[in-house]
């Protein structure tokens, strides 16, 4: 198999909207759709299985394995708008693989009536701030007026990786409307090299993609965890610093961190 799409319920979209948040820099995409996912109750409906994705299983909590993979959850608002999440513990380990299973994902979407496709993703900045900008980079100039008037910034140079924004590409050349939402990260990484998660910026992408979609989520849960995060980032900071000052005084990398 190179790409499969397992559907595991019935169903049957009314003006179908594809929202893509898959791992990345930060996670703000998973984060931002995961929370979703759990604030809306939505349902999973699909699984996204690929030969592209990392060769190797998770084992769960209750002793048994599975493979690595995407899903597909669904939401019906009050207007009978099917709103569709794809989410997943990965994404696909070449870049030959990430472009099949964007493409797979999106041609799914297409035959089921899909109207528009968001992404979520990360734009790293050395820039302080205190709250962070999100950006925006769209399939059509009129849904480029759309999401600045509801607080997204214009992106108008660089480049996105990944799926998040394959997705969004795959869509304009299929005449599907498509915006990638870029919340801005430091990007902080652990001694072990994985980036910390930035719940602050997944907030802030929330903000703007809520808005858009027109949909009440409850943030404070949300909340809980940007403090949560301030207070690892903080300690990382700290000990970044520390890293630093015996480097400079000693001119050799540190043996240990404490």
């Amino acid at each position: 198999m190179n790409v499969e799409i397992k559907m595991l319920n019935e169903f049957t979209p009314s003006q179908l909207i594809l929202v893509c948040g898959l791992p990345g820099t930060a996670y703000i995409g998973k984060l931002s759709v995961d929370y979703l996912i759990q604030q809306l109750k939505a349902e999973l409906v699909g699984e996204v299985y690929s030969k592209y994705f990392p060769p190797f299983v998770v084992i769960r909590e209750d002793g048994l394995v599975e493979l690595l993979r995407n899903e597909l959850h669904q939401f019906k608002d009050e207007s009978g708008r099917t709103i569709v999440f794809l989410t997943g513990n990965s994404q696909a380990y070449s870049p030959e693989g990430q472009y099949e299973i964007a493409d797979a994902v999106l041609e799914w979407a297409i035959n089921n009536g899909v109207q528009r496709v968001y992404s979520i993703a990360a734009y790293i900045t050395e820039r302080p701030f205190e709250a962070p900008n999100v950006y925006c980079t769209t399939t059509t100039l009129a849904l480029l007026e759309e999401a600045k008037a509801h607080g997204a910034q214009l992106l108008d140079n660089g480049v996105i990786g990944g799926e998040n924004g394959i997705i969004t590409g795959l869509a304009k050349k299929k005449n599907v409307e498509g915006a990638c939402l870029l919340a801005e990260t430091h990007g902080y990484q652990a001694p072990t090299g994985e980036y910390v998660i930035d719940p602050r910026a997944a907030k802030a992408a929330l903000k703007v993609l809520t808005s858009m979609l027109n949909l009440k989520v409850d943030m404070e849960p949300m909340e809980k965890q940007v403090a949560q995060m301030d207070e690892a980032i903080a300690k990382l900071v700290e000990i970044e610093r520390r890293i630093q000052k015996e480097m400079a005084v000693s001119g050799k990398k540190p043996a240990y961190v404490t």
